[in-house]
């Protein structure tokens, strides 16, 4: 297989996962999935691959495992068999929901409307938020910034060059030169120059939808759960896709133990040496990703030290000139390296987070840098044709635009308006209307929304107004007011307690995307403000009994179940009518926290 068939993945982490809690405001961008650093990346393209990764890393002497590209695409619709799979590389599609271009905003970010007077929470939403968390390798910039065409980049070693670029530390740069100039077989390093990782996490986790069903309902019911798990799928890449795609995530996280084995890299192996692949470092960031995702951050924590800040030579195709030939440039993905900056947040280390986002948007800005001054990515004077290095800038600045993205949502997370507002404000001075018209209203939007957050409703009616104002080339004066202003004007309603007024926005929202969960859910919440509590009930039963695949969403229930507990005393068996349901079609992905099951129940 050539070596363009190893694409990092450069999908947006924010896009590989059907559900979570947490919940941003920008929902305007969600919409778009942006563009990953090659087409090869481009999820929505289905190729046949076949794959099996059957041999131990001892065994690989200078032939890397073929790497199937597992994950599907975005639409459901374009899959058309189980022997296609997705273009993009390794984690293509942890998820399938379209994502927000900056994403996180948590769930402090929902409007929580408190309900003392029965001790709970009801949650307006400023987004649906299927996303994952505010991480990583957040934004597809590049898929919406960087639209070049399959064949002029993945196809050439001008491509692969282009994506795998990075900047070495001066003392890396020199351990990958004495590396070239040794014989082959002969370099050595000492293990400080090593990245050893080992999987932390010795017992296989558990399906929580199982455990809670057999002890809230019982053991027949449980039994009837039916729910792919390791042992049910290929042991390789395309066992894992299956796993993820059906949000099997528990299940995923222990086929990728047994994977990572096969490297010498499981459990018990941190700190002890073994050989790294484009192979096992993509099942590393599947694996981390899947841990963030299920809110494990201490064990992603735990199991991400080894590789932060992903500069050993050992992390570079040099180091392994038998394997790759002389390829240059790094093997990390540039999503790991976003994903593994943002982890600290999850640990309540923020200020690292800030220094970690800095220190590589200081390197891609080096690249930038470099580019302009007629040198190529690294500083080395290798001659670019222009084309190529228009591609080259066009690239990097992407990868440029998503680490301020990710540092916008660290700062809104850290309460920090006035950065977040800040770097929006540059975005959109530096920003191409090439990129779209959506993207630029979503920027300005994005600034609304933070004023609505902080009580400034003159400010954010200013914003949106701008939003409003800027229009495509082939909107007219009287083109219909689109889902973003929908929404803009929805909350900005919400936030002055005009409840009805908000309703009749969300409504005609939801006539334009009827399976929007976040517009369902301010619906529900303007009916219970607007005294009809009966009819936010029935508003969200409709949602799950008519599609329950996608309704079965954790803010949804979250809020379904607190409108249980301010209804009736039937609260208890009601919600054991949604684990049900969740039992049925749900994998073992979801947080049952939004069912609010208490022990004595």
């Amino acid at each position: 297989m050539e070596t363009s068939q190893f694409e990092e993945n450069e999908k947006s982490l924010n896009t590989y996962f059907k559900d979570s809690t947490n919940s941003d405001i920008f929902d305007q961008i969600s919409k778009h999935n942006f563009m990953n650093d090659s087409a090869n990346n481009n999820d929505e393209v289905i190729k046949n691959v076949e794959t099996v990764v059957d041999q131990p890393v001892d065994n690989m002497s200078t032939k890397e495992p073929i790497i199937c590209r597992i994950f599907a695409p975005c639409n459901d619709s374009s899959i058309e068999s189980s022997k296609k799979v997705s273009e993009g590389t390794f984690f293509d599609m942890i998820g399938t929901s379209d994502k927000s271009l900056i994403t996180a905003l948590s769930s402090d970010y929902n409007s929580q409307i408190k309900l003392s007077s029965h001790n709970a929470n009801f949650s307006a939403e400023f987004q649906n938020d299927d996303s994952l968390y505010s991480l990583s390798a957040d934004i597809d910039s590049e898929k919406y910034f960087y639209n070049v065409s399959a064949g002029n980049l993945l196809n050439t070693s001008e491509g692969d060059r282009r994506r795998d670029a990075w900047i070495p530390s001066y003392r890396t740069r020199q351990a990958l030169l004495a590396a070239a100039g040794a014989p082959s077989g002969t370099f050595t390093l000492d293990k400080d120059f090593l990245t050893m990782p080992g999987v932390v996490l010795q017992e296989d986790m558990v399906d929580n939808v199982y455990e809670a069903v057999n002890h809230y309902v019982d053991g027949v019911e449980a039994a009837q759960r039916k729910v792919l798990t390791f042992n049910d799928v290929t042991q390789d890449e395309r066992g894992l896709r299956e796993l993820i795609q059906a949000e099997c995530y528990r299940a995923a996280v222990n086929l990728t133990s047994r994977l990572l084995t096969m490297y010498g890299q499981g459990v018990g192996r941190a700190g002890y040496s073994s050989q790294h692949t484009l192979h096992s470092i993509q099942l590393w960031f599947t694996r981390i990703s899947l841990l963030v995702k299920l809110r494990s951050w201490s064990i992603a924590w735990a199991e991400s030290e080894p590789w932060w800040d992903l500069d050993k030579p050992d992390l570079y195709f040099q180091f392994y000139s038998e394997l790759y030939g002389g390829r240059p440039g790094t093997i990390v993905p540039f999503s790991f390296r976003l994903l593994l900056a943002e982890l600290p947040q999850y640990v309540h280390k923020p200020q690292e987070a800030f220094k970690r986002l800095f220190s590589t948007l200081s390197v891609v800005r080096k690249i930038l840098q470099n580019l302009n001054n007629a040198l190529s990515e690294d500083g080395s004077h290798i001659e670019l044709k222009d084309q190529d290095r228009e591609e080259s800038i066009k690239l990097w600045k992407c990868r440029e635009t998503r680490i301020l993205h990710s540092v916008i949502n660290l700062a809104f997370q850290q309460k920090d308006y006035k950065l977040s507002i800040d770097i929006l404000q540059q975005l959109i001075k530096n920003c191409d209307h090439e990129y779209g018209v959506y993207y630029y209203k979503a920027l300005i939007s994005a600034i609304g929304r933070i004023y609505l957050q902080l009580g400034d409703l003159n400010s954010a009616k200013v914003w949106f107004s701008k939003s409003r104002s800027f229009k495509s080339n082939n909107q007219g004066k009287n083109s219909n007011v689109d889902f973003q202003e929908l929404i803009n004007d929805g909350l900005l309603a919400l936030s002055d307690n005009n409840y009805d007024k908000a309703y009749t926005y969300f409504q005609k929202a939801s006539i334009k995307d009827p399976t929007n969960i976040m517009v369902k859910n301010n619906m529900a919440v303007c009916l219970l403000y607007c005294g009809k509590q009966k009819e936010a009930v029935n508003l969200l039963e409709t949602v799950l009994s008519t599609n329950p695949t996608v309704g079965l969403h954790e803010s949804l229930l979250l809020n379904l179940c607190t409108l249980y507990e301010l209804e009736s005393s039937s609260a208890k068996e009601n919600k054991k009518t949604i684990l049900k349901m969740v039992s049925k079609y749900k994998g073992d992905a979801i947080s049952l926290h939004c069912l609010k099951l208490q022990e004595k129940e």
